[in-house]
């Protein structure tokens, strides 16, 4: 049987431009004149330095906040900015643990412009009723906050021409559109938000002269659009409309100057041309690598190579060699991503399309709905529909934007055909149910259609959907569950594409990061050298380290492994080893940075083994033992590249970060001990062959 599956998953937010200039930090040999934007850490310390500079300088226009500390020193900071009479803007920049805001912003007369980034536990309610109180607040951007809401008191905001919404998915942005009806607003940027619709009450913001609705997955544009009179710039690429043209026409007739549109054919600028012929407009091309990623920082490499001839009999040099592992451990340089990519993530149970992390219980999930007078649920907005005797109808529930694509089927009615009874189909598939995904498989053979539910298994319900009006002909319905299929379909391959573009974009910021760190760690080895050291480029230096470690480790190559050969051969290679105690899990966790996981080792045929663990980090020359045997647990850096060495008696066998992990998240359980089957055969080591093992096989 001929399957085509169409797959779910998340998509990485990164953070549009809030002011859009850059911030210097607050220090105390900052001079007057030199900039009119600053950032401050939203400490005790910082409060006192930022009082202290106002008190001589008065360029302050632009600040940023970050780093929350609660304290008086809060009240303090904002009570020194209401007297500070030229702020015209102010950044709450991810400050954790933030929930209030201090009476005295309202005291702020000056202030223009307000950016709320990444603050997820502030009052917005209360935030929003002390922002009515300026009656010169003319910008908001709201970004990367979660918002469900935003607070009705923002329409009390009678000076707002500007708005800024993007990264908040499960915003209700038909109630947002309500409550800025008959506002002055000019400006609505909402990107980034994974929109599938334009509200139809867009058409009151009749003096909007700006929409960005940009990176969002909507196919086609409300009518009602059509009557947005002072409408001049529509910014509208990165989404999947099915027709371009057919939707900016309606748009055709209003006073257009500007259109960004996604790159297109010769024949469809054209007619774009022809619908706004005094407007300009912009064919932009998505760029996979931005703001200068794709350009390499090579790393310098001046120098003579390594030759043993250099060094003379009784020469000992190796400060700098001692020195290598604490300046190139990289303990703080987490890439803060999971690499798992979209297909990988979506295969997996434990992980969910919404969440980056395993789903842990914090996903929102997707429930469904039956349609019937027994199971039917009073208080929720979707319409409900008459079912025949004896049929069980059910609806896909999406809560929010988090689900984009399934807003294709919002309003269409799926009929069971499987064998389970109402109640049966109830308890298993609704009655306090979330499930991780949802998405549709189609068996194009018997046009069969499959609604896949993943939670602690696959559940697949076969069904097949049934348009709402009962006159239509059974061609036109076909039409009608084409379209929502396509719509379904080209909002998962955006999805995908913005999730692997996202992947690979963090991956290269990650190896800019590490190439700096390396330049600069390299600078303050050069101070640790000796003379002849210094004139080596840095591929010949790491050559004599490896000479002179192999010098010093020679005695000890034809020793057996345990715990004490690892330690001293460790020590010669100039690396640390760490003995851990066993760790307490109270329940296994796998995250992109750090992992806590019970194991229960045996073989494919149930065989039950004690075993210690060997973690071995090689960029950070880190070596980890674990007392698995005595019951304990096992830590593993996720972000980091690794190799396990398994030990069971004197023999070992060893695994790469990727078989690991695969291994790990085939077996998980989100509490107990994870079943780690080894089938890799146990072997004797001497300690060359166990350095050179871990050489071979990392990643």
């Amino acid at each position: 049987m001929l399957k085509v599956q169409f797959f779910i998953a998340s998509i990485f937010i990164f953070l549009a431009p809030v002011i859009g200039q850059e911030y210097k930090l607050l220090k105390e040999d900052c001079k007057c004149g030199k900039t009119n934007r600053y950032t401050i850490y939203a400490t005790n310390d910082n409060v006192v330095l930022l009082k202290g500079f106002l008190k001589h300088c008065d360029d302050l226009e632009y600040l940023r906040i970050t780093g929350y500390k609660p304290g008086e020193h809060w009240n303090d900071l904002f009570d020194a900015l209401s007297k500070h009479k030229k702020l015209k803007g102010l950044e709450l920049f991810y400050n954790d643990g933030l929930t209030k805001v201090p009476k005295k912003l309202k005291e702020n007369s000056g202030l223009r412009v307000i950016s709320i980034v990444g603050n997820k536990q502030l009052d917005y309610d209360d935030l929003f009723k002390k922002l009515s109180g300026l009656d010169s607040l003319e910008k908001i951007s709201l970004i990367d906050n979660k918002l469900k809401e935003v607070p009705s008191s923002l329409k009390k905001i009678k000076t707002l021409r500007s708005l800024h919404i993007s990264g908040n998915e499960n915003l209700n942005y038909e109630k947002l559109v309500d409550d800025l009806g008959g506002s002055g607003l000019e400006e609505l940027s909402i990107p980034l938000n994974s929109l599938s619709e334009i509200p139809e009450s867009i058409k009151e913001l009749k003096q909007l002269k700006v929409l960005d609705i940009r990176k969002n997955y909507l196919v086609d544009l409300p009518t009602s659009i059509s009557e947005l009179d002072s409408l001049e710039s529509f910014k509208s690429e990165d989404n999947i409309f099915l027709d371009i043209n057919s939707e900016l026409s309606k748009l055709k007739g209003l006073n257009i100057k500007y259109v960004s549109v996604d790159e297109v054919g010769e024949e469809v600028s054209t007619q774009l041309k022809s619908i706004f012929p005094n407007a300009v407009i912009d064919n932009k091309k998505n760029m996979e690598v931005i703001n200068g990623l794709n350009k390499k920082q090579e790393s310098a490499n001046f120098g003579v190579d390594f030759k043993p001839s250099m060094l003379s009999k009784y020469q000992n040099c190796n400060r700098a060699i001692k020195k290598y592992h604490s300046l190139f451990n990289k303990r703080n340089n987490y890439s803060e991503f999971d690499s798992i990519s979209f297909f990988e993530r979506l295969s997996d149970l434990n992980y969910s399309y919404s969440e980056k992390l395993l789903a842990d219980g914090s996903y929102e999930g997707v429930g469904l709905m039956l349609h019937n007078k027994n199971f039917l649920k009073k208080n929720v907005n979707y319409p409900r529909y008459k079912t025949k005797k004896g049929e069980i109808a059910f609806s896909i529930c999406p809560q929010g934007n988090l689900y984009p694509e399934l807003k294709a089927f919002t309003g269409m009615l799926w009929v069971y055909v499987g064998a389970k009874s109402k109640k049966q189909f109830y308890q298993d598939y609704v009655r306090n149910k979330k499930w991780k995904d949802i998405y549709l498989e189609f068996d194009d053979v018997n046009e069969t259609f499959f609604i896949v539910l993943k939670g602690g298994g696959i559940k697949k319900i076969p069904a097949y959907p049934r348009y709402v009006n009962p006159q239509s002909s059974l061609k036109h319905a076909k039409l009608y569950y084409s379209k929502k299929f396509l719509m379904y379909e080209r909002r998962l391959e955006l999805r995908s594409e913005r999730f692997d573009l996202d992947l690979r974009r963090a991956k290269e910021k990650n190896k800019l990061r590490q190439t700096k760190w390396d330049n600069y760690s390299w600078k303050k080895l050069k101070g640790y050298m000796c003379s002849f050291e210094q004139k080596m480029s840095r591929d010949g230096w790491l050559n004599y380290k490896t000479y002179y470690i192999n010098e010093k480790h020679s005695p000890l190559d034809t020793m057996n492994v345990n715990q004490v050969s690892v330690k001293v051969s460790a020590s010669v290679r100039e690396v640390s080893y760490l003995k851990e105690a066993s760790i307490q899990v109270k329940k296994n966790l796998i995250n992109p940075v750090i992992t806590n996981v019970r194991l229960d080792l045996k073989s494919r045929v149930g065989e039950v083994f004690p075993s210690h663990i060997y973690v071995y980090y090689p960029i950070q020359n880190e070596l980890i033992y674990f007392d698995v045997g005595l019951d304990g647990g096992i830590e593993i850096r996720n972000n980091k590249v690794f190799v396990i060495a398994i030990e069971r008696g004197d023999q070992l066998v060893f695994y790469s970060k990727k078989e690991f992990l695969q291994e790990l998240r085939s077996e998980f359980i989100v509490k107990g001990k994870i079943p780690f089957f080894v089938e890799k055969q146990f072997t004797t080591y001497n300690l060359k062959t166990f350095w050179s093992t871990i050489d071979k096989i990392i990643d």
